[in-house]
């Protein structure tokens, strides 16, 4: 996000990793973790990297659940991150996290489905594509069922001149 012509940390962002903070106590110390957002433009692809500060993260305890959201909240700059330094190499190699059981991990096709207190379990592995039917499963359904014939209803089946 691009404010005034500098790069800046969105409030919802730091919210949202104060309380995944908040939630994971044994797992999360708020010290070793880091936000890396992804700009797209023209032809490129950049990447940064910030580290929520102990103030931040204080901010972000204190308005997770406050009344109207993240609009409400007050006293949100730029002491509550701070830009750090990312080293892109091939000399380190990383891997992917994917849900086990055929489970789609895109949540842009499917609404509001994904909550806190979903339960899964992850393996290593490559990620299916974007666009993969696992991720749509209701578009397939829908193709299936037009296919079959389900919708009969549908204007362009009908005969309106019998």
């Amino acid at each position: 996000l691009i404010q005034n012509g500098v790069q800046v940390l969105p409030a919802p962002d730091v919210l949202m990793h104060a309380g995944i903070i908040e939630d994971n106590k044994k797992a999360w110390s708020g010290q070793n973790e880091i936000i890396i957002t992804t700009s797209f433009t023209q032809g490129s692809c950049s990447l940064t990297a910030y580290k929520v500060t102990d103030s931040g993260v204080q901010w972000g305890k204190k308005n997770r659940n406050i009344a109207g959201g993240v609009a409400n909240a007050q006293g949100y700059s730029s002491s509550c991150y701070e830009k750090i330094q990312m080293l892109l190499s091939d000399r380190f190699q990383g891997f992917f996290m994917v849900p086990e059981g055929g489970l789609g991990w895109n949540y842009n096709f499917q609404g509001v489905k994904h909550n806190r207190g979903m339960e899964y379990t992850l393996r290593l592995d490559t990620p299916e594509r974007f666009y993969a039917e696992c991720h749509r499963p209701q578009h397939f359904l829908s193709f299936v069922q037009m296919e079959e014939g389900d919708e009969a209803e549908d204007a362009d089946l009908e005969n309106f001149l019998d």
